[in-house]
This record gives structure tokens, C-alpha cells and sequence, in this order.
């Protein structure tokens, strides 16, 4: 019982608050996103006459998604949440910028499909993990040591 709250809550991506509709809609918004985008690929891919447009369809994929996964329990923390859209934007395009280097040739639906799918897996994991908080904070300590800064731990003793 000797943690503070906040590392308590750093310890779990999840919130141990109640959580609230609020809370609901910025996952959404926030992690919903990039399911959006892979239900937009998806409706390029799949050729099924279904009565709504790609926009509707992305839209219903991704609320479907984060719907089932906050039923099962899953409310992560707003902050987990923007760093995961900034780490999934970042690494769409990091993806997608070395796919059209490497290949040089238009992507077709279902490697769209694939790049969406390995940048979720790949933010997520990065930002949900435990594996995850361990690369962010070794990718930390070497900038903090390539840039001569004084450690963190340092840093909190100091005070």
C-alpha cells in the first residue's frame, strides 16, 4: 500500500475509475480511429453489396469493435489512449511511406488491409503491454543518455 495513485495507475493500462459515457466516447474517438480506417480498407476488399456507403461501414466496424472490447472490460486510460492514436498514426504512415520505398507500386485493398492490421497490432502492443513499457522506458534512458540529461531517477531525488 506504499504506491501513490499515480503509480498505481501507471501500473495497469486500465482505469480503475468508474467508468463513464464520456470516458466511452474518447476511447472511441481516440482508439476507435484506426479500427474506422481498417473497417474502410476492409469494405474496398471484401466486394459484398452491403446497403451502406464505405463511410457507414467504417464507422459501424470500428464502434462495433470498441463496443465488444469495453463490454469485455476494457477501459483504457484517456492518456494510454492518445498515446496509442499518436503511436498507430505514426506508425500507418511509417508503414506505409517504407511499403511504397521498398515495393514502389500502388497498394492493393487487402495490403491495405494488412497495413492497417500490423499497425494496430504494433500500437497497440506498444502502448497497451507491459513488453511495451519496458521498450518506451529503455527508448527513454538511451535518449536521456545520448542527450547528457540527468536520469529520472535522479532527477526525483534531487527535489
Amino acid at each position: 500500500m506504499g504506491q501513490s495513485i499515480e503509480e498505481l495507475r501507471e501500473a495497469s493500462p486500465t482505469s480503475e475509475e468508474k467508468p463513464s459515457f464520456g470516458h466511452l466516447l474518447l476511447v472511441w474517438f481516440l482508439v476507435g480511429s484506426s479500427f474506422r480506417t481498417l473497417g474502410f480498407a476492409l469494405v474496398d476488399a471484401v466486394p459484398a453489396a452491403i446497403p451502406l456507403s464505405r463511410m457507414g461501414a467504417g464507422l459501424l466496424f470500428g464502434t462495433i469493435v470498441i463496443v465488444l472490447l469495453w463490454s469485455a472490460g476494457w477501459h483504457p486510460s484517456l492518456p494510454a489512449s492518445a498515446g496509442y492514436f499518436v503511436a498507430e498514426t505514426a506508425l500507418n504512415i511509417l508503414l506505409l511511406l517504407a511499403f511504397n520505398l521498398v515495393f514502389s507500386r500502388k497498394l492493393t485493398p487487402w495490403m491495405e488491409v494488412g497495413l492497417h492490421t500490423t499497425s494496430i497490432a504494433l500500437a497497440a502492443t506498444l502502448v497497451f503491454t507491459n513488453y511495451g513499457r519496458k521498450i518506451r522506458n529503455r527508448v527513454r534512458q538511451r535518449i536521456h543518455s545520448l542527450l547528457k540529461l540527468p536520469s529520472e531517477d535522479n532527477s526525483s531525488s534531487q527535489e
